[in-house]
Parts: structure tokens; sequence; C-alpha cells
């Protein structure tokens, strides 16, 4: 019933108008936007951003390297909070000063964050720039980058379905407004012409 409907705007007959082949090709387009190009924006916008993260994640970690360090001083618990976003409770971290090794062979220390059940003289793994001079932050996993790729892939292609429906709905509510002032026009002709004799009326 709904592909008839659809279809009589297609077809030649006299009551067919030039704005109803036009509503019929905005909802053609409409549908290929999102039955096409909606994924393959999708598809195309995860590509990118995997590529890009996944060259971050190589990069960072031909930056970055691991390095046992000891605890020398821990300070107090923080206390944790929960992620706005997941709900979860986040890890409990404590300040503490730790000792490690050098790519050079000296003795260095820093204030780091380390995990809230290490203290004083426990050993940890640390991670420094590649020289191994300063802490540094751990490197974006991949893990976490196909995520990113895949979140922006998804909501690329919600994007486009939004901005498909609305262009489309845009077009119809114009559509729409001359499609009112036409028949307000007609109303208005056979109006003058109405109940006079050898007017059809």
């Amino acid at each position: 019933m709904a592909v008839s409907m659809l279809a009589w705007r297609w077809r030649r007959n006299p009551l067919r108008r030039r704005s109803d082949v036009v509503e019929a090709w905005a909802a053609l387009a409409s549908a290929c936007v999102i039955a096409l190009g909606a994924p393959a924006a999708g598809w195309a916008a995860g590509t990118a951003v995997g590529s890009t993260l996944r060259d971050t994640v190589r990069s960072e970690r031909a930056q970055r390297t691991q390095l046992p360090a000891v605890v020398l001083r821990a300070g107090p618990r923080a206390v944790s909070d929960s992620d706005p976003e997941s709900g979860q409770v986040r890890e409990e971290r404590r300040p503490a000063v730790v000792r490690w090794t050098a790519a050079d062979g000296r003795a260095r220390t820093a204030h780091v964050l380390i995990a809230a059940d290490r203290g004083k003289g426990d050993r940890i793994t640390l991670w420094t720039d590649r020289a191994g001079r300063a802490p540094a932050q751990a490197p974006l996993d991949a893990g976490t980058a196909d995520t990113h790729a895949t979140l922006a892939g998804i909501g690329t292609f919600i994007a486009a379905c939004v901005l498909g429906l609305m262009a489309r709905q845009a077009l119809l509510w114009h559509l729409m407004r001359r499609r009112l002032a036409e028949w307000e026009r007609e109303w208005a002709a056979a109006g003058q012409s109405w109940g006079r004799a050898g007017a059809g009326g």
C-alpha cells in the first residue's frame, strides 16, 4: 500500500504536481543518503581516525619506555571519585617519590602517582621518556585507539543520517508552503467564477 502511494508521484496523471515529483526525488535521495552515504561516511571517518590513532600509538611507544623503579616515600591515599561518563569508581592513587636508573646509568628520582596499594620499598614499573630521564604518561594502547575509531565511525554515521533527514524535512516543509500557496491561488481563482453562468460551476 505504501509503495503504491509513493509510486503515483512518478506516474503521469492530472492530479500530480511538480512539487509531488520533487518530493518523490527528495525521498529517494534521502533514502540513498541514509542507506549508502551514511555507512560510507561512518566507515571513512572510522578508518581515518583509526589510522591516525594507530600512528599515535606507534609514535608514543617509540618515544617512551618502561623501567623498574622503587618507591622511596608514599603520601596519603587520594579520595576516589566516580567517572561521570561510565559511573565506575576510578582507581585510587597516591603521590609518591620514586627512584629508577636511567639509560645512562644515573639514578633519578621524581614525584609521581602510584597505585594506592603500593607503599615505601615496593617495586613498580614506571613509564619514562626514551632515555629514562623523566616520567611520562603511559602511551595510548591499541584497544583504546580502536574504541575511539569505532565511536568516531558510529558518530559520523548517526550525524549523516540526522543531516539527511533534516535536509529532507526542510525541503518537504518548503514544498508544503509552495503547495499551500498554489492551492490558495487556485481557490481564489475558482471563487471569482463560482456560480457564474457558463463558468462551469
